[in-house]
C-alpha cells in the first residue's frame, strides 16, 4: 500500500475497473450515447418537423461526452471517501497513485470517450439510412472535427478581412484552451468526489451557482463603481487603442495559464485527499 507506481499492478486496477464498468456506470453511459437521438424525438413531438444538422449533432455528441466525464468519478468511485464502504476500495492490492491514476483515466479518457465513439456510430447508423432526418455525414458540417471549432469557418461570416485572419490565427489557441478548460473541469469534478459523500455532480453544481452568486454579489457593485467613475470607459479606450490580435493572444493565454494552474490544484488536492483518506 505504498504510493509507489508499478506497471503490472496499475494494469490491474485498470482491468478491475473496467469490469466495473458496465455494472456501475454501464446504463447511464447508454443513455447519454442515445440522447442525441432522444432529443431529436422530443423535437419531433414538439414541432412536427425537426431537422439535425451534423453541427448540431457533433455538438451535442461532444456534450453528452463531457457529461459522462463529469459523471465518472461519482459513479465508478463513488465510496472512495465513505469511511466504511470504501474498505474495499482501500484494501484493492495496488497503490493509492496508481487506483488514481487509473480513476483520472477513466474519468478523462474512457468513459466519455465510450459515450462519444457509442454516440458516433449510432449518428453514423441512422445518417445511413435512406429515410430520417439525417441527411449529412457529421464531418460535412462546418465545425472541425472533433472536438474542435475551425475558427477559420469565421472567415465567411465576417465583414472584415483583416477580423478573419486575426480568428483563423486564434484556432490553436482556441482548441487548446478548450481542452484545458475540459481537464479543469473533469478535475474538479474529481476533487468534489472525494469531498462530498452523496449527490457528488449535483452538489458541486449547486455549489459552482452559489460561489458565483456570492462572487457577483460582490463585483457587480464594484462595476457600478468604477462605471460611474468612468474608469471602465478608460479601460475600453485603452484596448481600443491595441492590436487586436496580440490583445485577443494575449487574453486566451491568459485563460489558458489560469486553467492551468487551476487543473494543476484540483489534481493535486484530490491526490492528497485521496492519500490521506482514513477508512
Amino acid at each position: 500500500m505504498n504510493n509507489k507506481f508499478d506497471w503490472n499492478r496499475f494494469c490491474k486496477v485498470v482491468t478491475k475497473d473496467f469490469r466495473n464498468l458496465w455494472p456501475m456506470f454501464g446504463t447511464s453511459m447508454l443513455i447519454l450515447a442515445v440522447l442525441p437521438f432522444a432529443v431529436w424525438l422530443f423535437m419531433v413531438v414538439i414541432t412536427r418537423d425537426a431537422s439535425m444538422p451534423p453541427d448540431f449533432r457533433l455538438m451535442m455528441i461532444e456534450f453528452v461526452a463531457y457529461v459522462a466525464a463529469i459523471m465518472a468519478p461519482s459513479r465508478l468511485y463513488r465510496t472512495w471517501n465513505l469511511r466504511n464502504e470504501g474498505i474495499y476500495f482501500a484494501m484493492l492490492p495496488a497503490s493509492k497513485l496508481e487506483k488514481f491514476c487509473s480513476a483520472l483515466l477513466f474519468s478523462l479518457i474512457i468513459c466519455p470517450l465510450i459515450v462519444y465513439l457509442g454516440s458516433m456510430a449510432l449518428d453514423v447508423f441512422l445518417t445511413a439510412l435512406p429515410f430520417g432526418p439525417w441527411r449529412d455525414w457529421l464531418w460535412q458540417g462546418e465545425m472541425g472535427f472533433p472536438f474542435t471549432f475551425d475558427l477559420s469557418t469565421l472567415s465567411e461570416w465576417s465583414a472584415a478581412e483583416d477580423d478573419a485572419e486575426m480568428f483563423m490565427n486564434l484556432g490553436i489557441l482556441w482548441n487548446v484552451g478548450c481542452w484545458i478548460g475540459y481537464i479543469c473541469t473533469v478535475l474538479m469534478f474529481v476533487f468534489t468526489a472525494t469531498l462530498f459523500k452523496k449527490h457528488k455532480v449535483l452538489q458541486t453544481i449547486l455549489w459552482i451557482y452559489v460561489i458565483e452568486f456570492a462572487l457577483s454579489l460582490i463585483l457587480i457593485p464594484i462595476f457600478i463603481a468604477l462605471a460611474a467613475s468612468d474608469s471602465l470607459q478608460g479601460l475600453a479606450e485603452w484596448m481600443a487603442e491595441q492590436d487586436p490580435k496580440a490583445l485577443f493572444d494575449s487574453m486566451m493565454w491568459f485563460a489558458i495559464i489560469f486553467n492551468v494552474l487551476l487543473a494543476a490544484l484540483f489534481g493535486w488536492i484530490s491526490w492528497r485527499r485521496l492519500k490521506k483518506m482514513a477508512y
